[in-house]
């Protein structure tokens, strides 16, 4: 079976650091912070053996492009596929504009 590399975008890292500082902060629980990182961690590197596994986004242009999302608890994961290393491009709250984070991040 194959097996993938992955790498974390600098913007994904940021967007997994805020999560955690909003429950951990904003709203008063640091553990549920720690286990809501670890926890989408954990759901990123489960990509590595089928990351095709996903749906591609229903948003027709960033299909186009290859963008893929996997979801953990109230968060999607944002990736894309290219030879043998997925690239983790964001990692956003179900409640945000999550098409108009990710055509800025493409550039569209």
């Amino acid at each position: 079976m194959k097996q993938y590399r992955i790498e974390i975008t600098d913007l994904a890292e940021e967007d997994l650091e805020n999560a955690g500082d909003y429950i951990a902060f904003e709203l008063g629980n640091p553990s549920a912070a720690e286990n809501t990182v670890k926890g989408i961690r954990n759901q990123i590197n489960s990509l590595i053996n089928f990351p095709e596994r996903n749906e591609l986004d229903e948003d027709e242009i960033l299909a186009e492009l290859g963008v893929r999302k996997d979801y953990y608890k109230n968060y999607k994961i944002y990736y894309v596929i290219s030879e043998d290393t997925i690239y983790i491009v964001r990692i956003l709250h179900m409640l945000v504009d999550s098409r108009a984070w990710l055509y800025r991040t493409f550039g569209l």
